[in-house]
């Protein structure tokens, strides 16, 4: 039985996944064995690709227009003497557009908002509310 050092196989012989037949170092008296590890895609015992995890999405797009606007939205507080990365800032920040948004919900049921001035504005709250996350 060989060592836990020997190779269970002579050198050269590969029973790995298909491909290549990786190269191994030797050196004059054949000591010097090396199993090399090079990067192959994880596999299954069915040969099938193992699932990976989902990697995390940016919130926003980098020069995207609403990284620029929350770059603006954060000039104008720093020019403020404060900033949306402090949470306690970007609450108060989300909860004042929260108010506005219920002030148009009321005009948009008075019918003092057209549906589509409604849409507008609400979609440009949204997008206010998220530049904190942007940032």
């Amino acid at each position: 039985m060989p060592s836990s050092v020997e190779p269970a196989h002579p050198v050269g012989h590969h029973t790995g996944p298909p491909g290549p037949t990786p190269a191994t170092p030797s050196s004059s008296d054949g000591s010097n064995r090396v199993i090399p590890f090079g990067r192959r895609a994880t596999r299954t015992g069915r040969g099938r690709r193992t699932p990976q995890p989902a990697q995390p999405e940016r919130v926003v797009a980098p020069d995207s227009p609403e990284q620029r606007l929350a770059l603006d939205v954060e000039a104008w507080f720093i020019a403020h003497k404060a900033t949306l990365t402090d949470e306690g800032a970007a609450h108060v920040y989300r909860t004042t557009l929260d108010f506005l948004q219920l002030m148009l919900n009321s005009s948009h049921a008075e019918e003092r908002l057209s549906p589509d001035e409604y849409q507008h504005l609400t979609g440009m709250m949204q997008v206010l509310r998220d530049a904190p996350d942007a940032l």
